[in-house]
C-alpha cells in the first residue's frame, strides 16, 4: 500500500507528497480519510493530475475539500477510478465516483469501466441511425 501526505490545499487543489520512488500514476485515485470521521463517510477522492517533483503529485478532489489539513494521510488506491458499467445502470443516477445518489439502493452491476479510457475506433462505431436507450423515460 503507497502512502502520502497532504502537503497544500488550495480550493479543489490538493497537493500531496509521497516516499521517494514511489509516486503514483497520472489518473490514479487516492483516498484522503478525514480525522474523526466514522464509517469513511467524510473521505474525500482525489485524481491525480500532474507529478510536480520532488516526490509530490497534484490531485484535484472530486469532493468537498472542507476539513482537509496539511499532513492527513493519503491512500494511492494503484488504479484509476472506475464505475458501473451495464443494463443495471440504466435509469439510475450516479455521481463521478459511481456511488449511486438516487436513493434506490446499491447498483449491483458485474462490471465496471475506469472513467478515462480510449475511444473505439472508428471500425467499432456504427454511422446507420439506431436507437440509444438512456433509462431516462423524457429523452426515451
Amino acid at each position: 500500500m503507497n502512502l502520502g501526505k497532504v502537503v497544500q490545499v488550495i480550493g479543489p487543489v490538493v497537493d500531496v507528497e509521497f516516499a521517494s520512488g514511489s509516486l503514483p500514476k497520472i489518473l490514479n485515485a487516492l483516498r484522503i480519510k478525514k480525522e474523526g470521521v466514522k464509517n469513511g463517510e467524510g473521505n474525500v477522492t482525489v485524481e491525480v493530475a500532474q507529478h510536480l517533483g520532488d516526490n509530490m503529485v497534484r490531485t484535484i478532489a472530486l469532493g468537498a475539500t472542507d476539513g482537509l489539513r496539511r499532513g492527513l494521510a493519503v491512500e494511492d488506491s494503484g488504479a484509476p477510478l472506475t464505475v458501473p458499467v451495464g443494463n443495471a445502470c440504466l435509469g439510475r443516477l450516479m455521481n463521478v465516483l459511481g456511488e449511486p445518489v438516487d436513493y434506490m439502493g446499491e447498483i449491483k452491476s458485474d462490471q465496471s469501466s475506469p472513467i478515462h479510457r480510449l475511444p473505439p475506433s472508428f471500425a467499432e462505431q456504427e454511422t446507420t441511425p439506431q436507437i440509444f436507450e438512456t433509462g431516462i423515460k423524457v429523452i426515451d
